[in-house]
């Protein structure tokens, strides 16, 4: 557990720490996973850890990254440095949380442990937005030298805050994923206080990915708690009105259920405008590029598309590394929603809320990289929550007894 709370805490040191040695990236939480593979390694020789089918997934879509760099780039050492640095942000983040989240009670803890981290970078994220001033980097770039990249974007009169993360989005989606964890985990007082107060604080970044995954997670929670309430109101019942509405918005729109949500659930039309162009020319640089993709060359598109932003997760990884690299991540993503959902239906309530809040907390993150390009601390977060989603669904605990809440 240690280990883990550790590790969350070093992906909310500024990027102003970062290192690079011999043309290697080395981030402050990259040396520490990279040191934890040790434990991992002790751990696995020891039998502590039962394979399932999505960890079989995420260790096909390291190594694939490892073969389609070399495709790609025909460099031994590329393939190293590229492979080598997803499989540390991917896996070995993914397998720490898999091997350190065990029971409800294992979470709990680590959301305990960790809620006061939240809410520091949470309160500055709202202090940078409401005062226009940044604070965190510029403070890392006076003791390391190190440049502060981020730009003073303003949005409804209000900053776009980042505290330590490279881009605003990345801060915004991050402490999003929080709300349903928090509000469904059982534990109470302060930290759960902290917790959620810390998930609205995401609102500040002004990314309506972030607003919308606040809004999702709070109206979700809310559906969970009816549900709770009334007999015949389930979520099959969610699941088969929501597959209703997005086969019906498929076949009378124009631009499908996502070239509406990016036109209209935009804060910025410039950007959901661009978001639709990546669609429409990465699919293209995709189908051209199927096994392998192109590594990180430049994408074919037009010439007025001036900026090589990609903002969509699953897309990228499709276009950097072939369509299997996208088909085992989504695969793994999709299986561990589905079995700690399933695997709820044999808990305690308490324990079967939590689950339920993870299984909301990744089905939200999943589906909001659809406008966001995940990389450094927010990808490791979300293959740690991965990695906890997956262990919980294996987790077999009788229901005739609810695990007492901490606080």
């Amino acid at each position: 557990m240690a280990l883990l709370t550790s590790l969350i805490y070093a992906l909310l040191i500024p990027a102003q720490f970062n290192v690079t040695l011999a043309g290697i990236y080395l981030s402050p939480f990259r040396i520490f996973l990279m040191g934890a593979a040790l434990f991992l390694t002790a751990r696995g020789l020891r039998g502590s850890l039962r394979f399932t089918l999505p960890d079989l997934l995420v260790v096909l879509a390291a190594a694939w990254i490892w073969l389609a760099s070399y495709m790609t780039s025909g460099s031994a050492l590329t393939s190293m440095v590229q492979g080598g640095a997803h499989t540390v942000d991917m896996a070995l983040a993914y397998f720490l949380a898999r091997v350190c989240i065990q029971t409800p009670r294992d979470f709990r803890m680590l959301l305990i442990l960790i809620s006061p981290g939240i809410a520091f970078i949470s309160a500055i994220i709202v202090a940078e937005s409401v005062t226009h001033v940044r604070i965190l980097q510029p403070l890392a770039s006076s003791l390391t030298g190190a440049p502060n990249p981020l730009r003073d974007d303003i949005r409804l009169g209000l900053m776009r805050g980042a505290a330590s993360f490279p881009h605003p989005i990345l801060a915004g989606i991050f402490l999003a994923s929080f709300l349903p964890l928090f509000l469904m985990s059982g534990i109470r007082g302060w930290p759960k206080y902290l917790g959620v107060g810390a998930s609205f604080g995401g609102i500040f970044t002004m990314s309506s990915a972030a607003l919308l995954g606040v809004l999702a997670g709070a109206f979700l929670r809310a559906y969970d708690w009816l549900a709770e309430q009334i007999i015949n109101l389930t979520w099959r019942v969610f699941l088969a009105v929501a597959a209703i509405v997005y086969v019906l918005v498929e076949l009378t729109s124009n631009t499908g259920t996502y070239g509406l949500l990016v036109r209209y659930a935009s804060l910025n039309t410039v950007s959901a405008y661009n978001r639709v162009l990546i669609w429409q020319y990465g699919t293209e640089n995709i189908a051209n590029n199927p096994w392998f993709g192109i590594g990180y060359a430049n994408w074919d598109r037009p010439s007025w598309m001036r900026s090589d932003s990609f903002d969509h997760f699953w897309l990228i990884m499709a276009l950097r590394f072939g369509l299997p690299e996208a088909i085992l991540l989504i695969s793994a993503t999709l299986i561990g929603i589905i079995t700690v959902a399933l695997n709820s239906r044999n808990m305690a309530p308490d324990d079967a809320r939590l689950m339920r809040g993870v299984a909301i907390s990744l089905a939200i993150f999943a589906l909001g990289v659809n406008s966001v390009s995940l990389w450094l601390s927010a990808l490791v977060w979300f293959f740690v929550l991965l990695g906890i989603a997956v262990s919980l669904g294996g987790v077999v605990i009788r229901p005739i007894r609810t695990e007492a809440k901490l606080s």
